[in-house]
C-alpha cells in the first residue's frame, strides 16, 4: 500500500503546485495558447464553486461538506479493506483520494475550484480541468478496466 500512496502524494503535490502557478502567472479569465493550431491547447486560468464540467455552481459550501465527508468514508474503507483488493483497485482509490483532496483543498483555501487546462478546437472546447480532475477520471477508467478483467477471469 505503500507506492500507491506515494503515488496520491505526488499527484496531489503536482496539482496544488501547477494551480498556483497557473494562478500566479495567468490572470484571471486569461489565457497563455500553447498549440495555437485550430486553438488546440491553452492554459487558462479560471476557478469553478460547482461539480464536474462547472455543473451546479455557487454550491461551493454544501461541495466541501459532501467532498469531505466522501473522501473520509473512501479512506476508512480502504484501509480497512486494503488486503481484500487488487493492486489496481488501490492506486484507483488513492488517486481518486489524491484528486478529491486536491479540490477540496482549492475550495476551503481559495474558494473555487483553479482549473488551468484547456483543451477544444476553436470555439468547441472541452470544460477546463486540473491535475485532481485528471487523477479521478484515470483512476475512474482504471476502475472500469479492473471490473472488465475481473469478469474476464470469472468467465
Amino acid at each position: 500500500m505503500k507506492k500507491p500512496l506515494l503515488l496520491a502524494l505526488f499527484l496531489l503535490a503536482l496539482d496544488q503546485v501547477t494551480k498556483l502557478l497557473a494562478a500566479s502567472f495567468i490572470s484571471y479569465g486569461g489565457r497563455v495558447n500553447i498549440v495555437p493550431v485550430l486553438n488546440f491547447f491553452n492554459l487558462t486560468h479560471v476557478g469553478n464553486t460547482g461539480a464536474a464540467f462547472s455543473s451546479f455552481q455557487g454550491n461551493n459550501a454544501a461541495f466541501v461538506i459532501f467532498v469531505a465527508v466522501f473522501l473520509l468514508l473512501v479512506a476508512v474503507w480502504l484501509y480497512r479493506s486494503g488486503n481484500k483488493l487488487s493492486t489496481l483497485q488501490k492506486y484507483a482509490f488513492c488517486m481518486i483520494i489524491a484528486g478529491g483532496a486536491g479540490n477540496l483543498i482549492d475550495r476551503i483555501f481559495r474558494g473555487a475550484v483553479v482549473d488551468f487546462l484547456d483543451f477544444g478546437i476553436n470555439n468547441m472546447r472541452w470544460p477546463s480541468f486540473n491535475v485532481a480532475d485528471s487523477s479521478i477520471c484515470i483512476a475512474a477508467a482504471l476502475l472500469v478496466i479492473d471490473i472488465f478483467r475481473s469478469r474476464k477471469k470469472n468467465n
